[in-house]
Formats: C-alpha cells, sequence, structure tokens
C-alpha cells in the first residue's frame, strides 16, 4: 500500500459508496496517517467481500495531527480537527543584569516551524531555519521587520545556522531527507553577504555545528553514532580534523565563545550540567540545584552564565539562567517548549517557543 514512510495510522471513518444509510456499493474507508514531516487523509474502498479495491488515493496533505474526523450523513463531506505544533521565534530584551526579561514579543507570525540558532554579527537580525516553502531553509530577520529574507535554499533540508568566528561566513548543516538512522549530512558555509557554498565536510548523522568567536578559531561538529556521540574540532577552511573526538551520551552541548569550554546536559541530567574542556577534556560538574528536568542549552553572550531550558512533570517550562556558581534566575515561564539564542551584544535573546494551533477542515468532492 503507498503512504509516507515510517507513519502511523491516527483515525478512520468508514461508510458505503451510496451513503451511510445504503446498503450498496462498496464500502469507503478514510483514515488518517502521520510521520514527522506531514498527516494526510487517504481513502480506499473495501468490496463486500472485505478486499480492497483499486489503489489508496491521498485526498489532503499538511502538517500537524488529525485529531478527530466525521463525516456528513449522505457520505460527502468529511470534516476532521488539526493540531499543530511548531516552533516560533520571539525576541526578548533583557535587563542590565541579565536576570530578567524587560519585554517579549512575537517575531515570526506564520505558523511554519521556525528555529532561531544563531545572529548576525551586528545584533539587528536573527538567523534561523524555517520550513514555511516546504523544506527547511534558511532565513534572516530584522528585529524590527514583519518579514524574513531567504538566505540559502535547496532540495535538501538546510538548518542550524551559525557563524564562523570572524562572522564573515554563515555555517548550516545539509541533510538529506530519508528515514534511515543513518543520514548524509554535510556542513555548508556560505558568505554572510551571499554569494555560493562551500561545503567543508560530509559525514553520516551530523547534529549540530558551532564555533567560538575570535580570537578563538574553535569550530566543532558533533555525529551520533548509536549510543554515543562523538565531537570532532574542525577547520572551518579545509574542514580537516586532526585531533580525537570527545565522547559525549546523547545530549545538548553549547560551545562557550571563547572556545575553552561546552556546556553540556545529557538526557536524563538530573540537574547537572558538564562543562568540559575542549583542550583536555576535563569535566567539570555544575548542579543546579532544585531543578531536575534540564534540556537545550547555550552561553550567554559574555560567557559568564547559561541560558538552559527545563520542564517539569507536569510540563511546566521555564527558560533559566544558571551562574557558573549554579545560581538561578528565571527569565521566562511557559506551558510549552522554550529555548534561548543571546544576541553578541548581550542585549536581545531570540527565544524559540511552540505554539499550538487547532482548525476544523471540511473536504467536499474527495471522489
Amino acid at each position: 500500500m503507498e503512504r509516507p514512510s515510517r507513519s502511523f495510522l491516527c483515525d478512520f471513518l468508514g461508510f458505503f459508496d451510496g451513503g451511510p444509510d445504503s446498503c450498496a456499493g462498496d464500502v469507503v474507508i478514510i483514515y488518517g496517517l502521520e510521520n514527522q514531516s506531514d498527516s494526510s487523509l487517504w481513502m480506499v474502498s473495501l468490496q463486500k467481500s472485505g478486499k480492497i479495491s483499486g489503489s489508496p488515493k491521498r485526498i489532503t496533505q499538511g502538517q500537524g495531527s488529525i485529531l478527530q474526523m466525521s463525516g456528513s450523513v449522505d457520505g460527502k463531506i468529511i470534516s476532521f480537527l488539526s493540531e499543530h505544533r511548531s516552533p516560533s521565534i520571539y525576541i526578548g530584551t533583557l535587563a542590565p543584569d541579565g536576570a530578567h526579561l524587560l519585554a517579549n514579543r512575537r517575531l515570526t507570525l506564520d505558523e511554519s516551524a521556525n528555529a532561531a540558532t544563531s545572529w548576525t554579527p551586528d545584533s539587528k537580525a536573527v538567523l534561523f531555519s524555517s520550513d514555511r516553502n516546504g523544506t527547511k531553509e534558511i532565513f534572516k530577520q530584522s528585529t524590527d521587520q514583519p518579514l524574513a529574507e531567504s538566505l540559502i535554499a535547496g532540495a535538501q533540508d538546510l538548518w542550524q545556522p551559525r557563524l564562523t568566528p570572524d562572522g564573515s561566513e554563515i555555517l548550516y548543516l545539509s541533510t538529506t531527507q530519508s528515514s534511515s538512522s543513518e543520514t548524509l549530512s554535510s556542513i555548508f558555509a556560505i558568505p554572510i553577504t551571499g554569494g555560493t557554498p562551500r561545503l567543508i565536510v560530509q559525514g553520516i548523522s551530523i547534529w549540530n555545528v558551532q564555533c567560538a568567536r575570535l580570537p578563538s578559531t574553535i569550530c566543532l561538529y558533533s555525529v551520533a553514532r548509536g549510543d554515543t556521540w562523538e565531537t570532532f574540532r574542525f577547520d572551518v577552511r579545509s574542514g580537516k580534523s586532526t585531533d580525537p573526538p570527545q565522547i559525549d551520551p546523547p545530549c545538548s552541548w553549547s560551545l562557550s565563545p571563547d572556545g575553552s569550554q561546552r556546556a553540556i546536559v545529557a538526557n536524563n541530567s538530573h540537574g547537572v550540567i558538564q562543562l568540559r574542556s575542549t583542550a583536555t577534556g576535563e569535566k567539570r560538574d555544575l548542579v543546579v540545584k532544585g531543578w531536575d528536568e534540564l534540556k537545550n542549552i547555550d552561553w550567554s553572550a559574555d560567557g559568564k552564565s547559561l541560558l538552559v531550558a527545563w520542564v517539569n512533570r507536569d510540563l511546566d517550562h521555564a527558560l533559566l539562567k544558571v551562574a557558573l556558581d549554579g545560581r538561578v534566575s528565571v527569565l521566562l515561564r511557559s506551558k510549552n517548549d522554550v529555548w534561548a539564542v543571546p544576541s553578541p551584544d548581550g542585549r536581545l535573546l531570540a527565544i524559540g517557543e511552540y505554539t499550538i494551533t487547532k482548525n476544523v477542515w471540511e473536504i467536499e468532492n474527495f471522489r
């Protein structure tokens, strides 16, 4: 049966071809399928013998989840409830002490999945990936503008834009669309002013790339290999890596602005942030008392504290500022996943927060 890869059945609806009050004709089954990239309604006819008549027909496509379906009495109209959960980008203004937000407003106004990972060097625009055109592409949006500018597009998923140490180029990941656990990935660079991308590194399942800021020239990327992840140091011009990788458990990590260490939050971290030297691999545990379920992490612009996402068992979320001695300030509380990327000048945060939208749709003439 033709259907999206790695999909699962989310709901179904059945009626006779002549309407639900008729016993004539084949039985028409409407069913929903979901995978990581989209959801869709499909239709198939069943003969009285129970055999499928013809091939399944796709009648809708879209993002999100299909929660509920119903049909009209005559079987000519289908109604369904859809829910779409996607990250949006907000701009937060930090107080001078960096311990609380003075303001927080939404930057991206569409329902696409928008994920910020960096800023332009002048702190005036956010760099992010978005699937608003189907595949993930790289965009730039100024904090005072309502619309984003497309920077890089392609047939593959392009995501996680980051700056090189001198800020002259944008690094990004390019990933083939595949259901395989071993996905071909590439690291490209493109001049921040625009131009032709150049390939730096190619490998399997590259999932994170980050660089420090000058005078440091350290750049790192991580590769997922089963239950362990390997983090390599590489030359941003040649792509060469001479040092052996550091071995990590599955985690979220962020490279300090000076390149001296990584802050690592392992899955099931139990309130511990690991600080690990990029030169020696030496580790130090930073205990965040009272905040057990830590998630995404990023360094503050000055490298003196950390921005950490937190969630508890009741699915309450918060964005924390964690000093390097373990002191915690709560920047934001939410009912949705929330994380942040600081601007280079340390005044603003690009805050990622999931938003949920629900809509009821009707379909006619689907047969």
